[in-house]
């Protein structure tokens, strides 16, 4: 007689998404299977089995990550539904909005990671570069969109300012800057990116 296997104890999806949170808040060295165990709810052998040791729940966090605010910040980067040089100031306006309207200093785990773990774990480098190319190509192509004429090296260069501001503006608003600090900062990236400027 056929038995049938053991049904999964836990929403994988879930799990991760609460694992995520935990790596984002504290970073890699403060978090510790303890906190993972007791925010899951599941035991050290069923997170093993399911995702492997830390640092692979660390970089599956990042990944998940990646899929859900990267991603975000790209859609909203390559919508039409608003000019190009608008959704640029959206892109850079969301670190102090998450500080400003949701008291949230957890700042961006791509960020986070970038400083963090990056440099000490290869697999977790290459995560880094890949969700920083994925809003550089975004960002320049709305650079490209609002004017087409636009030096190629000057687009790459602004698109690189634009992606090295949200950066620090992230850590920044980690650090404990106040966002009309912050909303300075990100006035001058956005003159220097635009007509606003001239």
């Amino acid at each position: 007689m056929q038995t049938l296997g053991r049904p999964r104890e836990f929403d994988p999806e879930e799990t991760l998404f609460k694992i995520m949170q935990l790596f984002w808040e504290n970073g890699y060295e403060a978090t510790g299977l303890r906190d993972i165990i007791q925010a899951t709810n599941l035991g050290k052998a069923s997170l093993y089995k399911a995702l492997g040791n830390k640092q692979s729940m660390y970089l599956k966090a990042l990944s998940h990550y990646e899929g859900l605010m990267v991603e975000a910040a790209v859609t909203t980067l390559r919508s039409t539904d608003q000019p190009p040089i608008d959704r640029i100031e959206m892109f850079l306006s969301s670190p102090i909005i998450a500080v400003r309207d949701h008291k949230d200093r957890r700042g961006c785990f791509l960020c986070n990671a970038a400083a963090d773990r990056a440099s000490l774990d290869e697999e977790a480098g290459k995560l880094v570069q890949r969700g920083y190319a994925k809003m550089r190509r975004a960002v320049h192509a709305s650079l490209i969109e609002a004017e087409p004429t636009l030096d190629p090296l000057l687009a790459a260069a602004r698109a690189e300012l634009v992606l090295t501001v949200y950066s620090g503006l992230r850590v920044m608003a980690r650090s404990g800057i106040a966002p009309e600090v912050l909303s300075l900062a990100k006035e001058q990236a956005i003159r220097g990116v635009s007509d606003r400027g001239k």
